[in-house]
């Protein structure tokens, strides 16, 4: 199965998520596209939603793609030996290591807490150990003409990753639909 996770109050049914799925399918994959309820705010809700889609197609985990908060729920997801590629654009940098030491005021922090309350993110830590132990691989792709703090984190997961490609999209920001971004993700898959 290839799992498609969009970004935060964003939609699988979308098109180009649609072009993702067909990118799998071409190479003999079944794509099951992640349909996440963002009304809770919650970011352990999200985690135990994919993980009920994930039970529900078999429990088969071999391949995901995820954009943006869908990027930090596949890699933050309980990994397992059978994940082969996960691929993520745009991840974001709402991991608990890039929140935690943020002061109270920093707009980062503040803007976390709107949004998710005191809802405990993921750690990249363990999801990089989980990755690393399980001989995974990652594929990180990020435009250009993102924010730094967006670049910076996606470095900083490729440089922590023991098998990990990381491509910087030119002219792209942060959106799927951005040019040439559709175009490297369906480059990326493969079985």
């Amino acid at each position: 199965m290839g799992y498609i996770i969009s970004g935060y109050g964003s939609s699988t049914s979308k098109e180009l998520y649609q072009k993702v799925g067909e990118a799998y399918k071409n190479h003999g994959i079944d794509p099951v596209y992640i349909e996440i309820d963002w009304t809770s705010n919650d970011i352990n809700d999200y985690l135990a939603q994919a993980e009920s889609y994930i039970e529900s197609n078999g429990g088969d985990k071999r391949f995901f793609y995820g954009f943006s908060m869908g990027g930090l729920i596949a890699l933050g997801l309980p990994q397992s030996p059978e994940v082969k590629h996960i691929i993520v654009s745009s991840v974001t940098p709402f991991f608990r290591e890039n929140i935690d030491p943020l002061p109270w005021y920093s707009l980062q922090k503040i803007y976390y807490w709107w949004l998710f309350g005191d809802s405990q993110s993921v750690s990249l830590t363990k999801a990089v150990s989980d990755l690393n132990s399980n001989n995974s691989k990652v594929t990180l792709l990020v435009g250009s003409r993102e924010k730094d703090i967006v670049l910076t984190n996606t470095k900083t997961i490729a440089s922590l990753l023991d098998d990990s490609n990381m491509q910087i999209i030119d002219n792209a920001g942060h959106g799927i639909s951005e040019p040439g971004h559709l175009d490297v993700i369906i480059k990326s898959i493969s079985k």
